[in-house]
């Protein structure tokens, strides 16, 4: 079974949609590209499965 790509055009015209941020077509593609850059740099950190038992840090007070 293949992992279908996702549609990151349409991403990306949602979320401007959604917070009311105009993008210029002639810029378009290039922001296309960089969520696509985004989406490759955070993967492996996606991929680490954590353990549920984990717990946060205690928080340091001086």
């Amino acid at each position: 079974m293949t992992e279908k790509k996702p549609d990151i055009g349409k991403w990306v015209d949602e979320a401007a949609l959604a917070i009311g941020l105009p993008i210029a077509p002639e810029y378009r593609a290039n922001v296309i590209l960089n969520v696509e850059r985004s989406l490759a740099i955070a993967q492996p950190l996606l991929a680490v499965e954590l353990d549920d038992d984990l717990t946060p840090a205690p928080v340091f007070r001086p």
